[in-house]
């Protein structure tokens, strides 16, 4: 029996060589489509998107709000599914959603779970906070915005109806600390641009307490401690890079206003990236 809806799936990649044919393997079987944007490899990224029969298209980075809209532009089908490189679909959500496929959507988009992957767990804690966002979705009710640092959907239809399904994405956003650390420098660079563009004005004062306001919130409230020292680990980076953009802010501010040592010419990247926006 033919099913009922037909489903592009879309992605953005950089240098994905490794975490790509695990997210691509576990979510190729509901795809009727799949659309890899890429925004320069220099690694073997191309040739896995290429093994799964996906459409491999290049587009320069402005930022995640733009590439996403670009991603989903290049989607042919109503209902797309986004999924990043590191977001593996668990069996059970992939079942929950091939029920969805063959019998029809009953609502206008669906939330999915996003739970974190640590070395040593064979799935997210459920117990823990996690992440409950649209992720497939009719494009007649809801798009990417398409804004600086925006990578969520907005509603164009009037009324949209969601759900959200049971089961987990298996998020392995984890690599090393290191690689951790630099994703965390290139997230508050693009926060900073994000808040001048918003024209935003954060206290100096917000640097002061943030880590470990930031910290104590997720490793007890949001019970990131069910993870054990990967837990910790977690909430102490979370802090770290609030922390980031709040220096980093105060640190753009300063330097426009007193210069230092040839250091506007960072102040001047923002700007120009910015400018973009």
């Amino acid at each position: 029996m033919e099913d009922k809806m037909k489903i592009s799936l879309y992605t953005v990649t950089k240098n994905e060589e490794a975490r790509l044919p695990l997210m691509l393997e576990a979510a190729a079987p509901l795809a009727d489509e799949i659309i890899v944007v890429d925004s320069g490899s220099t690694d073997r990224t191309r040739d896995v998107a290429e093994r799964y029969g996906a459409k491999f298209i290049h587009h320069d980075w402005t930022s995640i709000g733009h590439q996403v809209a670009f991603a989903e532009s290049c989607c042919s089908n109503e209902w797309v599914l986004r999924l990043d490189a590191d977001e593996v679909m668990s069996k059970e959500l992939l079942e929950e959603i091939m029920k969805i496929k063959k019998n029809g959507p009953d609502c206008d988009g669906y939330k999915l779970r996003s739970g974190e992957m640590f070395p040593g767990y064979s799935k997210p804690n459920r117990w823990v906070k996690h992440y409950q966002l649209v992720r497939l979705y009719s494009r007649k009710a809801m798009r990417m915005s398409g804004k600086f640092g925006f990578d969520d959907v907005v509603f164009i239809k009037k009324t949209p109806q969601t759900r959200l399904l049971y089961n987990f994405i298996n998020h392995y956003s984890f690599l090393s600390i290191r690689r951790t650390v630099e994703k965390r420098n290139v997230a508050t660079d693009d926060q900073v641009k994000r808040a001048l563009l918003e024209h935003k004005n954060y206290s100096p004062w917000r640097m002061v307490g943030c880590m470990v306001g930031n910290f104590f919130r997720y490793f007890i409230l949001e019970r990131y401690f069910l993870y054990g020292f990967w837990g910790f680990i977690h909430s102490v980076n979370v802090g770290y890079m609030r922390f980031l953009k709040f220096s980093k802010f105060y640190e753009y501010h300063q330097i426009r206003e007193h210069g230092y040592m040839g250091c506007e010419k960072k102040n001047e990247l923002y700007e120009s990236e910015v400018g973009k926006g």
